[in-house]
């Protein structure tokens, strides 16, 4: 047994009770040697002489008890480290888990954060893919002068114009496509398309787009000219783009 953990009291309270067992026992082996002897001489025995041997016990139970008490608070302790060795045990497992726990929490968020951006960086290179598109209707050239006076619309006086589509900020244009075609047309946008700075039945694309910011993105913006007096026209650009 270890009793390194026991406290002072404690300690004094067992060796006490072991110190008065052991004199009492030595006692009463005196006393009973005592009276043996005077039983063999025919000597009478006195009532002190018979009180001997119950004070002896009487003393065997008060150590007894006092043994037993300490003896008790012995393994009161005992149990009481045990109870506090599986209390930190718990605690240490209780942390480990925790721990994990949180581990497991941090990749699940790191994983579902990894798929919402891949998801937003598809998504996005999709929209690059179609492109952003932009339109607007040019009206037929009206040059100005005398009035009643006949002129004719040229590229010099022709009407000017900036068609811009809204890409994220973060874009690199890859491609502009343009297209041209009259107001009151049905013909397919895939038919209708030009090349910049070639002219196109009285009208003109610029030879070069331009980039401007526009708060969180940019616009991509190309000109056009329209020296066209007879009817109106749909200028329209497509910006292909990747993130």
């Amino acid at each position: 047994m270890d009793f390194s953990h026991l406290s002072e009291p404690l300690m004094a309270s067992m060796i006490g009770a072991l110190a008065t067992v052991a004199a009492a026992l030595v006692q009463l082996r005196i006393s009973w040697r005592k009276e043996m002897k005077e039983r063999e001489r025919g000597q009478p025995i006195t009532k002190k002489t018979r009180r001997g041997p119950v004070i002896v016990v009487f003393a065997l139970l008060i150590a007894a008890a006092v043994g037993g008490f300490a003896l008790s608070q012995y393994f009161v302790s005992l149990r009481e480290g045990d109870r506090d060795t599986l209390r930190a045990d718990l605690q240490s497992k209780l942390s480990e888990i925790n721990a994990t726990a949180m581990r497991l929490e941090q990749a699940r968020t790191n994983e579902r954060r990894q798929i919402e951006t891949e998801v937003q960086r598809a998504d996005a290179s999709h929209l690059g893919e179609e492109g952003a598109a932009a339109s607007v209707v040019v009206g037929p050239c009206r040059p100005e002068g005398v009035p009643g006076a006949k002129q004719e619309c040229t590229e010099q006086s022709a009407l000017r114009i900036t068609i811009c589509a809204r890409v994220p900020a973060s874009a690199t244009v890859r491609e502009v496509q343009l297209y041209v075609r009259a107001a009151n047309s049905k013909q397919p946008w895939e038919e209708a398309r030009v090349q910049a700075g070639q002219e196109a039945e009285q009208a003109r694309f610029a030879d070069k787009f331009t980039e401007r910011p526009d708060g969180d993105a940019k616009q991509v913006c190309q000109g056009f000219a329209n020296w066209s007096g007879e009817k109106s026209r749909i200028a329209r650009i497509l910006v292909k783009y990747a993130i």
